[in-house]
């Protein structure tokens, strides 16, 4: 391209990053609209650490999470430190660290995507990701494993960048450490493609360069990987440099890998991601699009004309010789997961960075017709979009239970001698925890768990607040969803709760 054109195409870049970043950052505490359980455990969960130094499980700067009981990725909860800070534990306090790394790896994707093949095919795939409907829905909520695909961008961008710049390791050492207290699946995921990186750019790796980013992924690494090793032999908590490896009451690895299931997994895992990369959909709208689905249906064929255009390219960068590591890893990698859309969410932006090359194919494909097909992706984004708001916008959002933390509020500043919330909720008791702000060692004091070995401790009440069945309401003040009201006097309605008087005065 000429510098007219390089011109022109940097406009219509930043232009679709602008794009894209509006997508993902415009209403962002109301669609989707409410709080989901695991979004309310990682904000108290840092608000707890921002306030006292500990979790609510009393753990002194968890390297993971405790949390229900078998842990949580801590990422997250230490990113939002800051914007709880000025935010106070907001539902925007939670959102924003996520969103705003779902910013990052658009303008990482776009750059990887430009060193590998130049400005055009960069357009593309910013294009393609900018309105992918499963990024857009992964970072506009605070699930804190969906954090790994920007911190494994980041990874591959630094070093694919260190073939020019070798300094550019310490940068991906950091973000694949990093990885690593994003999401447990990164254990998986990284080792084939970290070795990959070294023998792919071991011509122009430099000794200190690389030992430096060795060592700092080395150093973030160690932590969590000790943390891990501990609960996988069952050994009690510890800490380490003023961190504590904390004791989980279970691990998952057994339930979500083929450490559970032996071999005899791996043909089942394989057919379920299968299943999965042709529905689209793994039946949980909060993770795939009831219109679009995570990237459209003409996604997968143009990824399968992208790859296959990739391969047969003789001379091919760094940047796109990591890219294709980095989707056979994953591939690899899911094999060995009880598969659904998070838990293999380093596999998407390989396979978008595909379904761009196969979009920039297509586009040339059409010649002088090529815009007609920015112009259908857009008007299946509008699509996608519109199914989006109705699905997860407004008190409808049955998933992530609109109205209940102004239901707490409003039982608490009545200051009652005792409350009682609906098991209809999810753990409500995270909620209660979140929004009367209680500190967390008057929870660790008085919580009442029903089972308090298991993977997901249930907890039946702690100081003034019980939770249980809505028949079983009792106390002064007790929140039920607006199903639950039957004949009981009703204080306050917010969204899909009631603030009812369960009891005759």
């Amino acid at each position: 391209m000429n510098n007219a054109e390089r011109r022109r195409y940097r406009i219509i870049a930043a232009a679709v990053l602008a794009l894209g970043c509006a997508a993902r950052l415009i209403a962002l505490a109301s669609l989707p609209a409410g709080l989901n359980q695991d979004e309310a455990s990682a904000l108290y969960d840092a608000w707890a650490i921002l306030n006292y130094g500990v979790d609510r499980n009393m753990n002194r700067l968890p390297v993971l999470l405790v949390s229900w009981g078998s842990g949580q990725n801590a990422l997250l909860s230490y990113l939002a430190l800051p914007f709880i800070a000025l935010l106070g534990p907001t539902v925007w306090a939670l959102r924003l660290p996520m969103a705003l790394s779902g910013c990052l790896t658009l303008w990482l994707f776009y750059k990887t995507a430009l060193r590998a093949r130049g400005g055009r095919f960069a357009l593309a795939a910013l294009l393609f990701l900018a309105l992918c409907p499963w990024h857009v829905m992964a970072v506009r909520w605070g699930l804190e494993s969906n954090l790994l695909p920007a911190m494994l961008m980041g990874g591959v961008y630094c070093a694919a960048l260190s073939e020019e710049r070798p300094w550019a390791l310490a940068g991906a050492g950091a973000f694949f450490g990093l990885a690593l207290y994003a999401y447990g699946t990164a254990f998986f995921v990284l080792p084939p493609l970290l070795l990959f990186c070294v023998w792919r750019l071991r011509k122009s790796l430099r000794p200190l360069p690389f030992l430096a980013g060795l060592g700092i992924f080395l150093a973030l690494a160690l932590p969590i990987a000790l943390c891990q090793l501990r609960n996988m032999l069952g050994l009690p908590a510890a800490e380490f440099l003023g961190f504590t490896l904390p004791e989980l009451t279970a691990t998952r690895q057994s339930a979500t890998s083929v450490f559970g299931t032996g071999l005899a997994g791996l043909w089942d895992n394989i057919k379920s991601l299968a299943r999965l990369l042709i529905t689209q959909s793994d039946g949980l709208v909060w993770n795939s699009a009831e219109i679009g689905g995570l990237y459209y249906i003409f996604g997968l064929p143009l990824a399968a004309w992208g790859l296959v255009r990739s391969l047969r390219t003789r001379e091919r960068g760094a940047a796109e010789g990591i890219m294709l590591a980095w989707l056979f890893s994953a591939l690899a990698a899911s094999a060995l997961i009880t598969v659904n859309v998070n838990r293999v969410n380093f596999l998407w932006l390989p396979l978008i960075y595909f379904a761009g090359l196969g979009l920039h194919a297509l586009a040339e494909a059409l010649g002088r017709l090529s815009p007609i097909a920015p112009a259908a992706l857009a008007v299946c984004f509008a699509a996608f979009l519109t199914g989006y708001w109705h699905t997860l916008g407004g008190d409808g959002n049955v998933n992530f239970f609109p109205g209940l933390g102004e239901a707490i509020e409003y039982a608490d500043a009545r200051s009652p001698a005792s409350a009682y919330i609906t098991d209809w909720v999810n753990s409500p008791y995270i909620y209660t925890l979140l929004y009367t702000q209680t500190p967390p060692a008057d929870f660790a004091a008085t919580v009442e768990y029903t089972n308090p070995d298991g993977a997901f401790r249930n907890v039946e009440g702690f100081g003034k607040w019980r939770f249980g069945p809505a028949e079983d309401a009792s106390g002064e003040l007790a929140i039920v969803h607006v199903s639950e009201i039957q004949n009981r006097e009703v204080e306050a309605v917010f969204g899909q709760f009631a603030v009812i008087i369960p009891e005759s005065k």
